[in-house]
């Protein structure tokens, strides 16, 4: 979608010529055909697919000018005036458009708001999260660089009316009578001259920041789309390479590994109990359901009420599905489509629900969520529900002697043989198993929170500071991290404070070692170095987990720590392999 800056393109709310919202006054030619290229400065090419929304409400319109004047006339918020009173650079403009964002989601009937306020004392000004968009494809994160331009062009006018009425003094026409104004007149001269160059020094600092800050979000999104087609076409050479043979699909063909799944209780009691709880708000509904294996959870829905279930699948399963789905008589119900979510077609534009179980260990393994997502883009209704809608990466230190000497110091002594090479990959392999309640020795804390009604696909791959605090005196031998999903009535977000908690209209369910056991266990970091501890100790440092280079379906982690207010920065690498 390109915004063009230009009379012809411009339907927007009229405004007064004295507004910054206001449109440009120039007027597209009719007889250059060159037109585009000679006028490259009157366009912003946007590479996002959702046209400029509104801070509150649902309207979008064409242009973003046209959005923040809607903000202005009909909530009562002037974005540049906010701007201009708090004195907010860049960053903080950023994070006050997705603050407000965030808060519309936590607070619906901000939608029809008539006023809205900020006094610059709020907490979120510093808060490097809401750096993210909240939404995805988010014009306004851009254009409101484009209302500085208008901004800076009144104020410049104001700044040369004054000029014109003001008489400059020149510095160097001044003579001095005397030693002291002599002196004074050299201060002055040289403090004129500091400021200047202050100046200049600023303004190119500005757009130095201003150009990268906004050229890596465009090279994010960027690699994001060239990633998304990668991983998604079956043609592309790149994606034959990552998934071999179709290894991924065919793992799932077998019924070993959905015995293995059914009988996980937590796992599948959370789904059922989600939807049989909710029967109210299923009844109707068109529902998908995004890699179905079974088909347990299409017939979940079914029972629940939905009116029309489509289950897809691109593995050998689905003909099970269909025939289990047969069994039950609900085949009238739901619509078995052999096929990648990327390139099937419904017969439906919209769907209300999408469910699907396709969480890996450590959450992100496998890859599957990047699928799921492109589900929610294709189809998701405005108003849909993803279930699950929410889930969290955590992580706590461990004190377990025991699995270091399992997975490390047992190659120093293999039947009175020394096997030192067999040591480092076993250091760099992230281990799948249970963790001992017991051996946790440390606060928890959140790696990554993922609300799935509005998270992007280039956000899966991250790198988030950590800290954890000692619990009782002992030895960090390793980390180990699990998740929580959470599945919504109406796919609200779950705030960062709350935890296991019951709540109202919520389904919850955990990974956690003080959990019941689940299939997926929890992942495990073996550390090379253990970190003697005392209660209270603080360790703290930067956790990266990104898609395998060589398999995209792998999970490749670092773990950058320091300990308290040592200098000293280990950083160990992990892989989460199939």
């Amino acid at each position: 979608m390109a915004y063009n800056l230009n009379a012809a393109n411009w339907r927007g709310i009229p405004r007064s010529s004295g507004s910054a919202y206001a449109p440009s006054d120039y007027t597209a030619s009719e007889i250059d055909p060159q037109e585009e290229e000679t006028w490259d400065e009157w366009e912003r090419e946007s590479q996002y697919e959702s046209d400029p929304k509104c801070l509150f409400c649902s309207q979008v319109f064409e242009l973003p000018e046209d959005a923040f004047h809607h903000c202005n006339e009909a909530h009562g918020f002037d974005f540049l005036a906010v701007k201009r009173s708090l004195g907010l650079d860049f960053y903080k403009c950023i994070r006050m458009i997705n603050y407000i964002r965030k808060q519309v989601l936590l607070k619906p009937d901000l939608a029809s708001t008539k006023e809205f306020g900020l006094t610059g004392q709020e907490e979120f000004w510093d808060d490097d999260e809401l750096l993210q968009p909240v939404m995805e494809d988010d014009a306004l994160l851009f254009a409101f660089e484009e209302l500085e331009v208008a901004d800076d062009g009144q104020l410049q006018e104001e700044e040369e009316r004054h000029n014109a009425t003001t008489q400059k003094v020149d510095l160097s026409a001044i003579q001095p009578t005397t030693e002291l104004e002599n002196k004074l007149l050299h201060m002055l001269k040289n403090s004129s001259e500091r400021n200047g160059q202050l100046q200049e020094q600023f303004e190119e600092y500005k757009k130095m920041v201003k150009t990268t800050f906004l050229t890596n979000i465009i090279d994010d999104t960027r690699s994001e789309r060239s990633m998304s087609v990668m991983s998604v076409r079956t043609d592309n050479t790149q994606r034959n390479k990552d998934d071999p043979g179709n290894y991924y699909f065919e793992s799932y063909a077998h019924n070993e590994i959905h015995e293995q799944m059914l009988k996980d209780k937590a796992r599948t009691e959370a789904y059922r109990d989600f939807m049989y709880e909710n029967k109210d708000v299923f009844k109707d509904k068109t529902v998908l359901d995004v890699g179905c294996g079974t088909g347990i959870l299409s017939m979940f829905a079914a029972k629940s009420g939905a009116k029309k279930v489509f289950a897809v699948d691109n593995s050998n399963i689905v003909e099970k599905a269909q025939a289990n789905i047969k069994e039950n008589g609900l085949d009238h119900i739901i619509t078995v489509i052999r096929g990648k979510v990327e390139e099937i077609q419904l017969p439906i534009s919209r769907v209300d629900i999408i469910v699907s179980e396709w969480m890996g260990y450590f959450l992100l393994f496998e890859a599957m969520l990047d699928s799921v997502l492109v589900a929610r883009n294709r189809w998701l209704a405005p108003n849909g529900i993803m279930a699950p809608s929410h889930t969290r990466i955590l992580m706590a230190a461990l004190d377990d002697e025991d699995l270091k000497n399992d997975r490390y110091n047992f190659w120093d002594d293999v039947y009175g043989f020394k096997m030192s090479a067999m040591k480092q990959p076993v250091l760099n392999e992230a281990l799948v198993d249970f963790i001992k309640p017991h051996t946790i020795i440390s606060t928890t804390t959140t790696l990554k929170d993922l609300y799935l009604q509005q998270i992007v696909t280039k956000q899966l791959d991250f790198s988030n500071k950590f800290e954890v605090e000692i619990t009782r005196d002992g030895t960090v031998y390793a980390f180990g991290g699990w998740f929580d999903t959470w599945f919504t009535r109406d796919g609200h977000p779950i705030p960062l404070s709350q935890e296991a908690q019951k709540v109202q209209g919520e389904t919850f369910l955990t990974t956690s070692p003080f959990g019941e056991d689940t299939h997926w266990k929890q992942t495990t970091f073996v550390l090379q170095k253990p970190i003697e501890v005392k209660r209270g100790t603080k360790i703290h440092g930067v956790f990266t987990c990104h898609k395998g280079i060589e398999n995209i379906r792998e999970l490749e982690c670092s773990i950058q720590y320091s300990v308290d207010d040592s200098t000293d920065v280990s950083i160990q690498n992990f892989t989460l392999r199939s």
